[in-house]
This record gives C-alpha cells, sequence and structure tokens, in this order.
C-alpha cells in the first residue's frame, strides 16, 4: 500500500467509524499533525489493523497521542522482531518472546522517551542480538 492510499485509507475509515465527513476527517488530520504523522511514520502503522488505527487516533485527538500511542505501534514491532528471532536462532515463540522483554534493548522498549519504537524490527534484532553475544544466558535459558 502506498503511503497515499495508506493516508486516505485512515482518512475514509475514521470518517465511517465517526460518522463524520471524510472532508471534516481530513481537516482533523491535517490540522492536528496527524496527517503529518502517518506520513513520517508509515513503516510502523501501515501493518497496523483497523481497530489498533481507530483506537490510535481516538487517543490522538484526545491528547494522549505521546503518553498512550506508542504501544499501539510497539504491539506491530514486537511480534516482527520475535518472528526474527524465532528463524535465527531456531527458537520456539514463546521463548523469543521472553528474549524480547527481557533483554536490556526489550526493557528500553518500555521508555518512550528512547524512541525506539520508532525504529525498525530488523534495528531492534540487531540491537537484541548485541544483547545475547554479551550476554549469552539469554539464548542459554532457551536451550
Amino acid at each position: 500500500m502506498s503511503v497515499l492510499s495508506f493516508k486516505t485509507y485512515c482518512i475514509e475509515n475514521y470518517a465511517e467509524y465517526t460518522g463524520k465527513a471524510s472532508s471534516e476527517v481530513y481537516e482533523l488530520f491535517a490540522h492536528s499533525g496527524l496527517l503529518k504523522m502517518l506520513q513520517d511514520d508509515y513503516e510502523d502503522l501501515h501493518g497496523m489493523g483497523k481497530e489498533y488505527l481507530m483506537d490510535f487516533f481516538d487517543k490522538w485527538f484526545s491528547g494522549k497521542k505521546s503518553e498512550d500511542s506508542h504501544h499501539l505501534v510497539k504491539s506491530i514491532l514486537i511480534p516482527q522482531v520475535v518472528s526474527m528471532l524465532m528463524e535465527i536462532y531456531s527458537i520456539s515463540e514463546n521463548d523469543a518472546i521472553r528474549i524480547v522483554y527481557t533483554s536490556p534493548t526489550g526493557k528500553c522498549l518500555d521508555d518512550d522517551s528512547l524512541g525506539l519504537y520508532g525504529q525498525s524490527a530488523l534495528y531492534i534484532c540487531g540491537l537484541i542480538e548485541k544483547d545475547i553475544q554479551r550476554n549469552s544466558e539469554l539464548l542459554k535459558e532457551v536451550r
């Protein structure tokens, strides 16, 4: 899906969700900075489901964007990292998710001020691989 298609998808679906006219929703998105954010964070957001996006937009408009919205991005990012770790280390999903959440990098994902939620899954996976190199116990617990 192109960035343009994604922005249009968001506008049209939020219009349907709220019962507002598409033109009114466009104005809301444009004036609140959400349209620019959809452009800038396209890579992280375009994989979210419709329900997540509607919740994300509701929180954006309620003023909770900085504290509450990153969990949605992380809910897309973390499964991608888990899948990569499963493939790289030939481990189970449960072991990979444990590594993500208990590694130093995974713990840093909790601190939104660090901005890790805005990085790619490949980048986060690379950081976790470095965590494993520094502390092989992360991986040994699995085997």
